[in-house]
């Protein structure tokens, strides 16, 4: 694991062509660009213990990647009195308020599952959303506050590839919305 700092980590990102969504400026949303609408999204598992499997199908879902950056919404790793995840960070080499991305090499993938896992089990608001993004910039995935992880492609076709791993895997799209505040993606029915 290695730090980037957050202007580095984002031209890096600029390179393989992701950056902040222009259609939620103050969002803090990273995109595909230019923004494209080739995303789905999946609900959490309720057994919390499946949580490992469901976030390794997701990743072995994505194209191979050699090297991919975990990089928090708000741009700064912060302690937010969650214990666990607050001991956790650290002793994967993550200081608290450390400004800019971190940097995992394919064979410490175990690394990236156990802190998407963190951010997952106990992110319960927006600076607790949490993209990883491969180092071929062809796929993201972003955690979110409202219990489900987004991955978003950069062509239709490879996200129904995705879904048909996810779903093989028992994993299927959902049927509803997750709650009200949650927008109404257009690939989901009314």
């Amino acid at each position: 694991m290695q730090t980037v700092p957050g202007e580095a980590f984002l031209q890096r990102a600029a390179d393989v062509g992701i950056g902040f969504d222009s259609r939620y400026p103050d969002s803090g949303s990273l995109s595909i660009l230019p923004p494209c609408d080739h995303a789905r999204f999946w609900v959490l598992p309720t057994d919390l213990a499946t949580l490992p499997h469901f976030i390794t199908s997701l990743l072995h879902g994505l194209d191979e990647w050699s090297s991919g950056c975990l990089w928090p919404r708000c741009g700064i790793w912060r302690a937010d009195n969650d214990d666990e995840r607050d001991a956790l960070l650290p002793s994967l080499g993550i200081p608290d308020n450390l400004a800019g991305a971190v940097r995992f090499a394919n064979d410490e993938e175990d690394a990236v599952i156990t802190i998407l896992n963190a951010f997952l089990a106990f992110g319960w608001c927006g600076t607790d959303d949490l993209y990883f993004i491969p180092d071929h910039g062809r796929q993201l995935m972003h955690t979110d506050h409202h219990d489900v992880i987004h991955v978003e492609c950069a062509s239709e076709e490879r996200v129904m590839k995705l879904v048909a791993r996810m779903t093989e895997a028992g994993y299927k799209l959902p049927t509803e919305l997750p709650d009200a505040t949650f927008r109404r993606p257009a690939w989901m029915p009314s």
